[in-house]
């Protein structure tokens, strides 16, 4: 790819960098009166809050910065790193929604990479060539545990696997050390929460081995065993493969282990805002703008609940700038 095409990218990107939230935006919306006020003070940080509901005015906000990466990317094959996992998420409502005969439109997440009428389509017809490879096979095999056993569950954590595996692949093929941290550590995070929930309903062995993911950052044999004999086994087990800090969030807060999380995430992204070339500085943006998001709904719905500020503090994610 020629490095002026990135360039040009990147001096667009470092432009809406700029209005990017930072913890003083945060903290204004925290000290609003009421939700209504904290709305009025969005609205003066340049997002569009005319709608006056808070899953739209965010929605509206996603949407708006998926454009400016699908204008700005020299090579939009790349975008879909970012989109991957939401096609998987989509796949998912789609076969439970055919099977339900439900309309599936309603629980679509986005971006995807793969267009919703394909995925629709695939679900309906049980044509699931019409999937992208990567896909079919899981798509298939979760449609058979639905029609046949019924097990939502079991087909949702066949699809997530896959997602996860696919997005590992994904990051790969980027070849960037940061992007590789971050789908390492994703999955990572990923086995973790399954191996404690697992421990806390008491799922089996088997159900381990098709949930687990295989990852560079942890050993799932010694969280499946782990998970297999208690919750503190887990979290004794998080705390040996390297993770001390999250096992000691997770046995007094497991939101507070949600939030380091996602703060982790975030921190391994931090060093796209001083790189001049390549997807890094397009990817450290977008995963920058749906961290806001995320807290501005967690703000929004604290503020709406009418929530102590304290409390909202807590919650609140690291962010970019």
């Amino acid at each position: 790819m020629n490095e002026l095409e990135y360039a040009t990218a990147v001096a667009r990107i470092r432009v809406h960098e700029t209005r990017l939230l930072g913890a003083d935006k945060i903290e204004q919306l925290i000290a609003a009166e009421s939700y209504r006020d904290a709305l009025k003070r969005l609205g003066d940080l340049g997002y569009d809050v005319q709608s006056g509901d808070a899953s739209v005015i965010l929605k509206t906000e996603q949407q708006n910065a998926w454009q400016l990466l699908c204008e700005i990317a020299p090579d939009k094959s790349e975008l879909e790193f970012l989109t991957v996992r939401n096609s998987f998420l989509n796949l998912k409502a789609a076969l439970k929604c055919v099977v339900s005969g439900l309309e599936a439109d309603a629980y679509f997440c986005a971006p995807a990479n793969v267009p919703d009428e394909t995925i629709v389509s695939a679900a309906t017809t049980r044509d699931f060539s019409l999937l992208p490879e990567y896909m079919q096979d899981v798509a298939e095999r979760a449609y058979t545990i639905l029609t046949t056993t019924g097990d939502g569950q079991h087909a949702d954590v066949i699809i997530d696997k896959k997602s996860l595996e696919t997005y590992l692949d994904f990051a790969a093929r980027l070849r960037d050390e940061s992007l590789t941290k971050l789908a390492q550590f994703t999955v990572a995070a990923a086995d973790m929460k399954i191996a404690y929930r697992c421990a806390k309903t008491a799922n089996d062995a088997a159900f381990l081995d098709d949930a687990l993911v295989a990852c560079d950052e942890v050993d799932c044999g010694e969280l499946k065993t782990a998970a297999l004999a208690g919750e503190e086994e887990v979290i004794d087990c998080i705390a040996r493969l390297g993770y001390s800090e999250a096992a000691e969030l997770l046995r007094t807060s497991p939101a507070a282990f949600e939030k380091w999380c996602d703060d982790f995430v975030l921190s391994t992204v931090q060093g796209a805002k001083y790189e001049a070339f390549g997807f890094l500085p397009l990817a450290g943006y977008y995963i920058a703008k749906e961290n806001e998001i995320k807290t501005l709904r967690i703000v929004l719905a604290a503020k709406e609940n009418e929530l102590p500020a304290e409390m909202i503090r807590e919650r609140v994610r690291m962010l970019y700038v």
